[in-house]
C-alpha cells in the first residue's frame, strides 16, 4: 500500500554516533552477512570502579528522520530513514534501515553490512518490501551518475535483520523502483530506465530462489525503439508499482496523461507477458480527468483497487477471482478525490480521505462488510500537511508521521499512534537506539 499523507514536530534527541565498520560482499551467489551495530566506549582515564558498582554505558540515541515506514503489526515494523537532519546533512548521508518491536517508539539499525557502502554513494536508490514482522527485502541500486550504468543487489532477511543474504548483481541503465514478494521464494523487481516526454521504459525481473538470483522476465521498448510495446508493456505512461498475489498472476500499474488505456496491466504467466486489464468503468470516464489507480491490494483471495480522479467521484473496484471479473463499490461522499483504502480481510477496511494536494480529511471511514457500507470516524487530529503519511495495521490501530525529507528543521518530527480508528492520537518522539 502506498504511503498516506499529514503531521507535526516535537524535539530532537541529541546523540553521539560512533563509527561503524562496514563489510562488503562480492560474487554472483548469495552470501550471508551480519547487520552492523554501533558500539560505545567510556572516556574514563582513571581507575575503574568494581564491575558490580560501575554504571552501565548508555546506548547512543538518534532522532528518526523517517522516509518510509512499513508496520507489519502494532508492535513490529520496518523503516528507511535519513541518517542525519535533511536540512544540514552533507551529500552522501545514507538512507539506512531500522526495525522496531515496541510500536515505533524505539528503532534498531539493521542495515546489512554489505549495503552500507552502497547506500553511502551519491546516486544510491533503495526500495523496501516489508513482508512481515521478521521477513524483509531491501533492494539497493548504485550508479556512478544519475541514469547511468547501475548495479542493483537485493538483501533478504527472515530473522528480523540479524542476518542477511545478498543477491547476485542485476546490471543495466536505470534503478530499481519497486519490489514485490508473494512468498519466501517468488519475487519480482521493477527496473526503471528513466522517464521523459511521456515515455518510461522498464524491465521486469523475477526470482524463484528467494532473491538470490534474478532473471529478466519482460521489458518494454527502449527510448530509441520504433516499437510502442514489447511483451505487452507499453513505452508510454509512468510505471508506478508491481504486485503479485500468486506465482503466476500479477499486476503492473502506471500513471498516464489521459485515460486508463495502459494504467493497469495483468500477467497470467509469472510476468513473461502482459495485457491491458479491463475494468467496469464507463468508456472515456478518465479521458478528460486526472485518474490514478492505487493497488491492487490482496487479502483472503479478494482484490481491492482504488480509482482516484479529479474532477469526478472516486471508485473502489473489487475482484474475487484474481481479476477475471470486477465490480464497482460506491464510496462515501466525503472520501475526497484520491482516497487511500486499506483492507485487513475480505470485510474489514479503513478509508483515509485525501484531496488533490495530498491533504487528509478530518473524517476517516471504516467498513465491516467489504465496502458495501461505511461508518464515518471524526478525527482527533486533522492531518493536512503535504508530506505526511498514515498507515493502518488493523481497523483500529494506525500510525502517522511526516516524511523526513519534508520536515527539515532543528527537531525531528513526531509520530502518532491511534487505537480507535483515529478518534484520538498519541504523539511520541521516535528514536534510533544502539
Amino acid at each position: 500500500m502506498r504511503a498516506w499523507r499529514g503531521c507535526t514536530t516535537l524535539f530532537l534527541v541529541a546523540a553521539a554516533l560512533l563509527a561503524v565498520g562496514c563489510g562488503t560482499a562480492s560474487g554472483t551467489g548469495p552470501a550471508t552477512t551480519k547487520a552492523s551495530a554501533p558500539t560505545s566506549a567510556s572516556a574514563w582515564n582513571g581507575p575503574r570502579p568494581p564491575a558490580a558498582t560501575r554504571s552501565p554505558a548508555r546506548p547512543a540515541v538518534r532522532p528518526l528522520w523517517a522516509q518510509t515506514v512499513q508496520m507489519s503489526t502494532r508492535s513490529a515494523g520496518w523503516a528507511l530513514y535519513l541518517a542525519g537532519n535533511p536540512a544540514t546533512a552533507p551529500l552522501g548521508t545514507p538512507t539506512l534501515l531500522v526495525r522496531t518491536t515496541d510500536s515505533a517508539r524505539t528503532w534498531t539499525d539493521v542495515t546489512p553490512a554489505a549495503a552500507r557502502p552502497m547506500l553511502s554513494t551519491a546516486n544510491a536508490n533503495q526500495v523496501l518490501d516489508a513482508a512481515g514482522a521478521d521477513r524483509a527485502y531491501l533492494a539497493v541500486t548504485v550508479s556512478p551518475r544519475a541514469y547511468g550504468p547501475a548495479t542493483t543487489r537485493v538483501f533478504a532477511t527472515d530473522d528480523g535483520g540479524r542476518t542477511w543474504t545478498e543477491s547476485a548483481p542485476v546490471k543495466g541503465v536505470g534503478y530499481v523502483s519497486a519490489l514485490s514478494f508473494t512468498d519466501p521464494g517468488h519475487g519480482w523487481l521493477l527496473w526503471n530506465e528513466g522517464a521523459a516526454m511521456g515515455r518510461n521504459p522498464v524491465r521486469v525481473y523475477r526470482t524463484t530462489d528467494g532473491g538470490a538470483h534474478w532473471s529478466l522476465a519482460a521489458q518494454s521498448p527502449t527510448f530509441n525503439s520504433t516499437s510502442t510495446s514489447t511483451a505487452g508493456i507499453p513505452l508510454a505512461c509512468d510505471k508506478t508499482a508491481i504486485a503479485f498475489p500468486s506465482a503466476s498472476a500479477g499486476w503492473l500499474t502506471s500513471v498516464c496523461a489521459v485515460g486508463l488505456a495502459d494504467e493497469l496491466l495483468v500477467s497470467r504467466d509469472g510476468g513473461d507477458t502482459w495485457s491491458q486489464q479491463s475494468l467496469p468503468l464507463a468508456a472515456g470516464s478518465c479521458d478528460q480527468t486526472a485518474c490514478e489507480l492505487t493497488g491492487p491490494e490482496f487479502t483472503g483471495g479478494t482484490e481491492f483497487l482504488t480509482l482516484g480522479r479529479n474532477p469526478g467521484a472516486p471508485a473502489l473496484l473489487v475482484s474475487r477471482d484474481l481479476g477475471q471479473t470486477w465490480q464497482s463499490v460506491p464510496l462515501p461522499a466525503g472520501s475526497g478525490v484520491y482516497p487511500q483504502i486499506r483492507f485487513f480481510d475480505t470485510r474489514r477496511g479503513v478509508l483515509v480521505a485525501g484531496g488533490s494536494q495530498a491533504s487528509l480529511g478530518d473524517v476517516f471511514y471504516t467498513t465491516s462488510d467489504g465496502g458495501q457500507t461505511w461508518t464515518a470516524v471524526p478525527q482527533g487530529v486533522h492531518f493536512t500537511q503535504n508530506g505526511a503519511a498514515i498507515d493502518f495495521v488493523s481497523p483500529d490501530t494506525g500510525f502517522a508521521w511526516i516524511l523526513g525529507g519534508d520536515a527539515p528543521g532543528s527537531s525531528a518530527p513526531a509520530m502518532y499512534e491511534t487505537t480507535d480508528a483515529g478518534r484520538t492520537w498519541t504523539s511520541f518522539s521516535p528514536r534510533v537506539a544502539g
